[in-house]
């Protein structure tokens, strides 16, 4: 998914959240109900300050238009697996070092 399918799809998921309507959208972003619908549409190419008026209405921060869930919860569960991986060999080398000195206490 590029950038401009992931604004929309945001776009349109925040304005749904919010229970707006494309109407009501453009209306607290003070602008033609036609724009927000090319917006949602894919062909309306908004300015950075309108960006920030859309996100003004939404009660939300601007990054959060361009902010995709699926790699962040990719990432968080590369991040677990390597938790997991970093756990399990803490463990492993602890479990070695006190075989170690129990040997050694034998000795």
């Amino acid at each position: 998914m590029d950038l401009n399918q992931l604004f929309v799809k945001n776009v349109k998921k925040w304005r749904k959240t919010r229970g707006f309507s494309q109407k009501l959208l453009a209306e607290r972003c003070n602008a033609a109900h036609s724009y927000i619908r090319q917006i949602e549409s894919g062909s309306g190419k908004p300015s950075f300050a309108f960006i920030g008026k859309l996100a003004t209405a939404l009660d939300i921060d601007a990054y959060q238009l361009f902010y995709d869930e699926t790699m962040i919860q990719s990432e968080k569960s590369s991040l677990e697996i390597n938790i997991e991986t970093i756990k399990a060999n803490f463990l492993e080398k602890l479990a070695r070092e006190l075989d170690m000195v129990i040997e050694n206490l034998k000795n």
